[in-house]
């Protein structure tokens, strides 16, 4: 069993920032969580889980944030998109149906390849093989509905893993892995935290903490740890994280309100997250 874990929830560009902005918040008052002994991230949190254990710092992520100095990948997820995700998350009252009716949505993704998908992840990639650092990348098969986290001992590259975790359909087709075909975890849980039930002390940044309809929120996946008998803490965002992130979380001009307004936030949860961090 693990120590400490670190887990990164999805939600797009302004996600990815806040959650660099609250780390680097709380490194300033002494927690640094991104020595955590397991990184784990769901879609956007896994490129940042990445950074981290390629040894960037969140000073340095914050920096690179706030001045746009990273080119960030550019997505067009349109409102027919958008249309046809929502038609199919809010089609049933049950989790797993809901699932499995996304996957059947990714299946049907035809105009894009999978060698496509790889070269629109692959410029993303901080690192080009698996870290040292163990590394969790959370993808759910379309064909079975069962949600996996992907790592070094998973027996395929980093960027296959990684273009897994980032399927999100319809944008993007499942990626083939085996005989599975894996889309982004983010279709069964933001963050996937309920997953963790491995590591002892769990905090886990949800800058989305619920998807829509059925699917279950963070801070429930937190609790259900919590029950198990491990120290958990799921943080969120707060009013004023939430309008920086504006309406689009793809929006790369939000990128610095969205940073700065998490190394705000984090001062309000130094002694929450150092209770569940030092035990």
């Amino acid at each position: 069993m693990s120590e400490t874990a670190l887990v990164l929830g999805g939600g797009g560009l302004t996600a990815y920032a806040w959650e660099i902005g609250m780390l680097a918040g709380l490194a300033d008052a002494g927690l640094d969580l991104g020595g955590a002994d397991v990184l784990a991230g769901t879609s956007a949190g896994s490129l940042l889980a990445l950074d981290l254990a390629g040894g960037a710092s969140p000073g340095e992520l914050f920096e690179e944030q706030v001045h746009r100095r990273r080119p960030m990948m550019d997505v067009d997820f349109t409102l027919g998109m958008t249309v046809k995700y929502l038609w199919a998350a809010l089609g049933s009252r049950d989790p797993e149906t809901v699932v499995k009716r996304l996957g059947r949505l990714a299946l049907k993704v035809r105009d894009m390849s999978e060698a496509e998908v790889f070269d629109a992840i692959r410029p993303q990639l901080p690192v080009q093989d698996w870290p040292e650092r163990p590394v969790r990348l959370f993808a759910t098969d379309a064909l079975t509905g069962r949600t996996t986290g992907f790592g070094a001992d998973s027996g395929i590259e980093l960027l296959r893993a990684m273009a897994a975790t980032c399927a999100l359909p319809p944008l993007f087709p499942p990626i083939t892995v085996g005989e599975g075909r894996w889309m982004d975890g983010g279709v069964r849980s933001t963050t996937n935290v309920d997953l963790m039930g491995d590591c002892r002390r769990v905090v886990a940044l949800a800058p989305v903490p619920k998807g829509p309809g059925a699917s279950p929120g963070a801070v429930d996946q937190g609790a259900v740890l919590t029950a198990g008998g491990a120290r958990a803490a799921v943080l969120v965002p707060d009013r004023e994280a939430r309008r920086a992130f504006g309406r689009n979380p793809l929006d790369a001009s939000r990128i610095p309100d969205a940073v700065r307004a998490g190394r705000r936030q984090a001062a309000a949860h130094v002694e929450q997250i150092g209770a569940v961090w030092h035990g």
